[in-house]
């Protein structure tokens, strides 16, 4: 072993509350990095059980999909990482700067000045990167176990919505994850030591020896403290510090601010999610629904130029005769509708529509031939229903019903208009292939008169309820005494009628389901829980490493500074006016970082929601809670550590420091 090795090494041994720090933010960040990376290997391995090793016609969307979040996450590591562990090494040059002048001043060149930070370096990388890379492969393990439960639920949900699909994580072992994991570990401690390394070696061994403690870009720059009477002693002198003492501490109020922004932003995110959750979720009052879809296909019509879609649609004679065998099962009342969203257009002028509708769809509106082409929703009941709704309107039975309302997204904010006059009397209906009826208009429902369960999904302008017709999808609702018992009855009756024979989903041209009413919604909690899961994982584990980082860049300067304080208690100053002076100079730090967090995290969640709110008129409220830990957290982390090095301090001879150091 050179002697430079051995000067690292004996470094490395005689620091070991820092060596421990330094192994603990690199076998960290190394283990994050390394679950990561496996995590995104299953997640490709079940994507590929699923579509075969090329991902079939949508390989590279499914490529990006695993690729961008691993890439993403993979960078917040490194950043992380780069901060933490640069500054560790910072410190130990720091601490060494008298050393490097006495080598400098007995032949030392200045490449071996740097060799010895990348020894040290080194030494620590061979501990380290092994342990966090088997850290990294058992929370990978315990990540995956924790998913294929939350998973398990899951399927059981889908198998019984859409038959045979399986989501389940499988640890994998990649020696070429392995290898990048490593190399990408190794280069990002590589890197962060280059940086204090290089400003080390640029320093004269005059320098050195004249600035025994710290490493600076301006060696001739020096804090003036200007002492007044308006304020307490101990505020002006902990300002003052904070002030002299700034470039020293900026990475531990950077990887508190970095700490902050990622857990304020994913608490956004995880409130925004909530709400689409609650938008989507649509309650019509029955606790089992069996439904009918037909696949869709779309072409073009050759003669007017217009999409036509095609599909095995469902006649409202037969949906009602499978509602009539339903009903026949014990203890059951059913409810069903059918509905068809693009057979029909019709079309408008200007004046037929109400001003509010224009505005609402001024960006969506086809205009063909000087008039406005509307989509058409047209819904079918099942014949109590409609019956009763007929009686509701006023009219005979055979009718067809205008419902008056159309429900649209205002920057985030849902609104209902009516989308045509309550005088309105007939429609013109035109098909694709350019055929057309003129249908009469029995009554006009307003948003107050329409029943409840005919408020949803409500997205076509023009919506109509029309005694019998041919729909795309019908829909069984009812809350049975027993719900087992009627699912299983129900299964068989659909089956009777829509045959599958164990087919995939949809591969039949068709999919009839029956299912619980709130499997969806359990669904979407169970992933949404599962998400947040591995979200707060990740960003605990992330702020671990820049806790850390402030740890050990408080106690740093804590144990520098020890000859400073040693002199004020000299002159007079009490042990409780130096706590005093160092509680305020951690205030004023945290302050720091949460005037740089705070805002950044809260301007990400107002983006993202935002963004969200374009799509989706969602409730959503700004995370508060998680807003008041993160301020707990910065202000208790840094108030501890000051705590903590000041008692080691208090153990130290006054007289022996001040000659010391």
């Amino acid at each position: 072993m050179n002697i430079l090795c051995t000067l690292a090494c004996s470094q490395i041994k005689r620091k070991k509350s820092r060596t421990a720090i330094t192994i603990a933010a690199i076998s960290l960040s190394t283990a994050l990095l390394t679950a990561v990376i496996n995590f995104a290997v299953s997640g490709n391995t079940m994507v590929q059980g699923f579509l075969g090793e090329d991902y079939g016609e949508f390989g590279s969307a499914y490529t990006l999909l695993l690729l961008i979040p691993a890439a993403i996450l993979g960078a917040l590591i490194i950043a992380m990482a780069v901060i933490v562990i640069s500054n560790a090494f910072r410190m130990s040059a720091n601490e060494r700067v008298a050393q490097f002048g006495t080598l400098k001043c007995v032949g030392a060149t200045k490449e071996q000045v740097y060799k010895t930070i990348m020894y040290e370096c080194v030494l620590l990388c061979i501990v380290a990167i092994p342990l966090g890379v088997v850290l990294g492969y058992l929370l990978s393990f315990v990540g995956i176990g924790i998913s294929n439960q939350f998973m398990e639920e899951m399927n059981t949900l889908v198998r019984i919505m859409i038959k045979q699909v399986n989501f389940s994580l499988s640890f994998v072992f990649s020696p070429a994850a392995l290898l990048v994991s490593v190399l990408i570990s190794g280069i990002t401690v590589f890197v962060a030591a280059m940086i204090p390394a290089k400003k080390a070696m640029k320093v004269s061994a005059l320098d050195c020896l004249r600035n025994g403690g710290e490493i600076k870009g301006n060696l001739n720059v020096h804090a003036k403290a200007q002492i007044n009477g308006k304020r307490s002693i101990e505020y002006q002198l902990a300002r003052k510090n904070v002030a002299s003492n700034r470039k020293q501490m900026k990475s531990a109020v950077m990887a508190l601010s970095v700490s902050m922004i990622l857990f304020v932003s994913m608490s956004g995110l995880k409130e925004i999610a909530d709400g689409v959750q609650e938008y989507m979720t649509f309650d019509y009052g029955y606790s089992v629904v069996a439904d009918y879809s037909a696949n869709r296909k779309y072409t073009t019509n050759p003669k007017t130029g217009r999409v036509e879609e095609h599909a095995q649609t469902i006649s409202s004679e037969l949906a009602e005769e499978i509602l009539s065998e339903l009903s026949e099962y014990e203890g059951t009342e059913v409810y069903g509708s059918g509905a068809d969203y693009a057979t029909y257009d019709t079309p408008l002028s200007s004046e037929e529509l109400t001003p509010e509708v224009q505005k609402a769809l001024e960006k969506e509106i086809t205009e063909e031939n000087g008039e406005l082409l509307l989509d058409v929703e047209r819904i079918i009941l099942d014949e109590k229903h409609y019956r009763e709704l007929c009686q509701q309107a006023g009219v005979e039975y055979g009718g067809i019903l205008l419902l008056n309302d159309y429900k649209y997204n205002d920057h985030g904010t849902e609104k209902h208009v009516q989308p045509l006059p309550s005088s309105t009397t007939s429609l013109k209906l035109e098909k694709a292939d350019g055929s057309s009826q003129e249908i009469e208009i029995a009554a006009v429902l307003s948003l107050e008169e329409i029943p409840e369960r005919l408020l949803y999904p409500n997205t076509n302008p023009v919506r109509i309820v029309v005694p019998k017709g041919e729909v795309r999808g019908y829909t069984w609702m009812t809350t049975p005494e027993n719900e087992n018992g009627y699912m299983e009855y129900a299964r068989q009756v659909l089956e009777s009628y829509f045959p599958q024979n164990g087919m995939d989903y949809g591969e039949a041209g068709y999919v009839s389901r029956v299912y619980g009413a709130e499997d969806y919604s359990k669904f979407m909690n169970i992933a949404i829980v599962l998400a947040a899961f591995f979200i707060y994982a990740f960003v605990f584990l992330l702020g671990l490493v820049g806790i850390l980082n402030v740890i050990s860049a408080v106690s740093f300067q804590i144990r520098t500074r020890a000859r400073e304080l040693a002199v004020l208690k000299s002159v007079g100053i009490t042990s409780e006016s130096l706590e005093k002076m160092l509680n305020i100079e951690s205030v004023l730090c945290s302050g720091k970082a949460l005037v740089t967090g705070l805002p950044v995290g809260i301007l990400l969640v107002l983006i993202m929601g935002y963004c969200v709110k374009m799509v989706f008129p969602i409730s959503f409220h700004m995370p508060w809670g998680a807003i008041l830990i993160a301020i707990a957290v910065s202000f208790g982390v840094i108030w501890g550590t000051v705590k903590v090095s000041l008692n080691t301090l208090k153990k130290q001879n006054i007289i022996e420091t001040i000659r010391t150091l």
